[in-house]
């Protein structure tokens, strides 16, 4: 991702500048993609890496497991004129919903070791709900 003056931005050292803690150490493995209006980013759980995201582009909501609250995952509105930074540690679940009737959401995932979706160490569908 590249900022306004067109240098690159390092997701890992956005968390890290802003105090967020929990999420990838490097950028050992990218995911970039765009969610399309009413659509999510399925949700799910590394069990093996770190993931920080930098999330942009239309009204969304970010779902991060929380076991310190009862419903046991907190959801945080980006607005659409927002960016937002977060980290998902190893073994906590999350997941992209864009919920504005318009623009994309689009964003960058950064884990902090390979991930290979097809192995047990990725479990999907934690919340059925979403």
């Amino acid at each position: 991702m590249k900022d306004k003056r067109g240098w690159l931005i390092d997701p890992v050292l956005l968390a890290l500048d802003a105090g967020i803690s929990g999420g990838a150490v490097s950028c050992a493995s990218i995911h970039v993609g765009e969610i399309r209006p009413g659509s999510m980013r399925r949700n799910h759980r590394h069990h093996t890496c770190n993931e920080t995201f930098v999330v942009w582009g239309a009204k969304t909501v970010l779902r991060l497991e929380n076991n310190a609250v009862t419903s046991g995952y907190s959801d945080v509105t980006v607005g659409a004129d927002e960016v937002a930074v977060a980290a998902s540690s190893s073994g906590s679940a999350h997941a992209l919903l864009n919920i504005d009737s318009a623009r994309s959401t689009f964003f960058l995932g950064c884990q902090d070791s390979v991930i290979n979706y097809n192995a047990s160490t990725t479990d999907f569908n934690v919340w059925h709900d979403l």
